[in-house]
């Protein structure tokens, strides 16, 4: 891997969470996402096991939740960038607690359905005002860091909270589980309020609700003319496309392969989460010297081998430890990815750039999860991993020769607009295709008044 320009002091993780704003940011990050870990479990009990709800009625929780992330993301970006990043997550948090407070009461699938879509709908603008903050709050060197420590957070509930859920439900029920997270997003609320934030520019929200075709297609535009997030979206949504087939059938391919019990697929879970978290500890370890484009397409292709060695297991064994290959190959995707594109992307589009990219991906993973057992039912299920394999494969292969053949690790390392990078000349290949947009970089190499602004959004 070629290796990028490294700070004269190596960034540690203690260094990042001695910075006391996104201390307070992590913290709300870490009891909201475990709040919500324990609702959606629930959740799946309450339509599951009390109401004894069919597999399309407990699916339909997924359904509900994806649909909003997919296709209203792009126009919450827009939103995100006009409005002040601050009392954004403020007021998501709020609505979010007054959301559950709602499912609470509600007693109908149906109602439960809208509520968990109006939840959804919310965290569409969440997640990029986050996005827009971690940018803010850390200077650029520590931004591999500070996303590493995210992704650890979020796998580590994803680790523990099934068990707390199932003690919790057990013991008071699923309304209890409902309650904290009601609660995680009060305290999240509570936690930003304490966080001070420097703007890049004055707030646009007098802006008319017409402009908002325009400043959406305008973070499209960057999009497709950034070469390097250009690389980023494509490869995120293959990769997700293919690795969607896996997850999907995976409980299927355990019980029907390996004719193992429920007992494995938990495990394996786990094992996929312990995995993501090692990986992002590895990451921003070890991660901070190598380019991001390289860190991408590694972590795409070592996905396809651990896809692989699943389909090659007879035992429980290689299944788990495939598991663990497969978090850490993740984290190797999704860490980077994260930081490239906070990186790359000026502040005032940062929103409308993250939104759409999760927009994209989720679709990918929607289409993904439609297909996956139709294709299955055709050719077997270990037929589909060895095909989801190669595409990783491929996909990881052909990203690395596309970055090193165009120079995106120099750009993004030089600081030069991509674009600026002479292409190859490759016939068909429409990603080389001449840039819409000029792309100004407007981060510092090193810690200056510019990184954060020096004035406060209080």
């Amino acid at each position: 891997m070629s290796a990028e320009a490294s700070s004269p002091n190596r960034v540690t993780f203690g260094k990042v969470l001695k910075n006391r704003p996104f201390l307070l940011l992590w913290l709300a990050q870490l009891i909201s996402n475990f709040g919500d870990w324990l609702a959606i479990l629930a959740l799946f009990s309450l339509i599951a096991f009390r109401y004894h709800g069919s597999p399309s009625q407990v699916a339909g929780i997924m359904i509900a939740f994806v649909i909003p992330m997919a296709f209203l993301g792009p126009v919450a970006g827009v939103f995100v960038d006009r409005w002040n990043t601050k009392r954004t997550m403020i007021s998501s948090d709020l609505i979010r607690a007054v959301i559950l407070g709602l499912l609470i009461l509600a007693t109908a699938l149906t109602q439960m359905y809208l509520l968990i879509f109006a939840l959804s709908a919310v965290s569409a603008f969440f997640m990029p005002a986050q996005t827009v903050a971690i940018r803010k709050l850390v200077r650029k060197e520590e931004l591999l860091v500070a996303n590493s420590i995210n992704s650890q957070t979020i796998q580590f509930n994803r680790v523990i909270s099934p068990a707390i859920a199932g003690w919790l439900v057990s013991m008071f029920g699923e309304k209890a589980c409902f309650w904290i997270d009601l609660s995680s997003f009060l305290a999240s609320a509570i936690l930003v309020s304490a966080i001070v934030l420097a703007p890049d520019q004055k707030e646009r929200s007098d802006k008319a609700a017409s402009a908002v075709p325009a400043e959406f297609l305008e973070g499209l535009k960057f999009v497709w003319g950034h070469r390097a997030i250009l690389f980023l979206v494509v490869s995120m949504m293959a990769a997700i496309f293919a690795i969607g087939a896996f997850d999907s059938l995976i409980v299927v391919y355990l019980r029907d392969v390996l004719s193992a019990s429920s007992r494995l697929f938990g495990e394996v879970i786990s094992a996929t989460g312990i995995g993501i978290i090692a990986g992002s500890i590895i990451i921003g370890r070890f991660g901070q010297k190598h380019a991001k484009v390289y860190m991408i397409s590694f972590g795409i292709f070592a996905l396809g081998l651990s896809v692989l060695c699943t389909a090659l297991s007879g035992s429980a064994g290689v299944a788990l430890a495939s598991a663990l290959a497969l978090g850490v190959s993740a984290a190797y995707v999704l860490v980077p990815g994260q930081t490239l594109m906070q990186e790359e992307t000026p502040h005032e589009i940062l929103g409308r750039v993250s939104s759409t990219s999760m927009s994209l991906v989720t679709v990918c993973q929607l289409m993904s999860f439609l297909v996956a057992g139709s294709i299955a039912s055709m050719i077997g299920i270990r037929n589909l991993y060895y095909i989801v394999a190669a595409v990783l494969v491929a996909i990881g292969a052909g990203g690395y020769w596309y970055a090193m053949t165009n120079r995106l690790a120099d750009a993004v390392h030089t600081g030069v607009a991509p674009e600026s990078v002479p292409a190859q000349s490759v016939p068909g290949e429409s990603l080389l295709a001449e840039p819409a947009v000029q792309f100004h970089p407007v981060l510092p190499e090193t810690g200056d008044a510019e990184w954060p602004p020096a004035s406060l959004d209080v």
